[in-house]
């Protein structure tokens, strides 16, 4: 695996979060990830479908009326 790999960074930034940490409690892990990754792919397939939001929609697996919300809550 590359160090490129969307696998090999998320593992490298959980790493440094959890080094930062210095023996205080981790929380909202799950959250910090998708809050992170969420709109760069969701803004990512925008692009690829010229901003065609059901078509968008269709290769996220979420329906229009989420992705709209998701675009408004990043504001891409």
């Amino acid at each position: 695996m590359s160090s490129t790999d969307l696998p090999a960074c998320i593992n490298k930034k959980l790493n440094r979060y959890f080094k930062q940490l210095d023996g205080q409690k981790a929380s909202n892990v799950f959250k910090m990830v998708v809050q992170d990754v969420e709109p760069i792919v969701i803004s990512y397939v925008l692009e690829f479908t010229n901003q065609n939001q059901s078509e968008a929609s269709r290769i996220l697996g979420i329906n229009r009326g989420t992705l709209k919300k998701k675009i408004e809550l990043y504001k891409l």
